[in-house]
């Protein structure tokens, strides 16, 4: 059971980690064979709207939404996870010049590429609207701690169904990690040993 209880940990760790970093980070992708499609099969397939939301629209919905409270979320997430990460080599002048970078990076005007795709202006005027109503309000301040929570709940469903699934394969696993544990106690012959004398009586001539 001690393998299970393992494993468990492994992946509730893997999993705390990934819901640590910041919302705008892009996990490495795997190495894809040449069939693979293009990046642009993987966006949800909804039409780009006739009339975008303009570059004020847009403004307007960051300083409503608290887009600046929120880049130091993400970049006070980021350097926590960092730090967590980083060697203990590394020295202190790289760690807060990361910091510096993060804090001043531009986060902002990639939402004039992001928007126009999928808002039109004319929905843009009811989210505004929307957003300055006491109800929008309201959303806009809880929207954090939301978030927070179905974090924290995503890793703590992970890990329970990690543990349910490991526990119905445990006879499974602890068979394998026992031809495992056997395979590894075998001597491996060496290179460099001298060739056994041969057992074998020699005839006469």
């Amino acid at each position: 059971m001690r393998t299970i209880q393992a494993a468990v940990c492994v992946m509730a760790f893997s999993i705390s980690a990934l819901a640590q970093q910041p919302a705008t980070s892009t996990p490495p992708k795997p190495a894809a064979p040449a069939t693979t499609p293009s990046s642009a099969a993987s966006e949800p397939a909804i039409k780009p709207p006739a009339n975008p939301i303009t570059a004020a629209q847009i403004k307007e919905m960051q300083e409503l939404t608290g887009a600046e409270a929120m880049k130091k979320r993400i970049v006070g997430n980021a350097m926590q996870f960092y730090r967590s990460q980083f060697p203990p080599y590394i020295p202190n002048d790289v760690i807060e010049d990361l910091d510096k970078s993060l804090e001043n990076a531009d986060l902002e005007s990639h939402a004039a590429d992001i928007y126009p795709k999928y808002i039109s202006t004319e929905d843009a005027v009811k989210i505004i609207e929307f957003y300055k109503s006491p109800a929008g309000q309201r959303m806009i301040a809880a929207q954090p701690y939301m978030m927070t929570e179905m974090q924290r709940s995503a890793v703590q469903v992970a890990q329970q169904t990690a543990k349910d699934v490991l526990a119905r394969h445990k006879t499974e696993i602890e068979a394998a990690q026992q031809k495992y544990m056997q395979q590894q106690q075998q001597p491996k012959p060496s290179l460099n040993a001298p060739p056994k004398p041969s057992t074998d009586t020699p005839q006469k001539p």
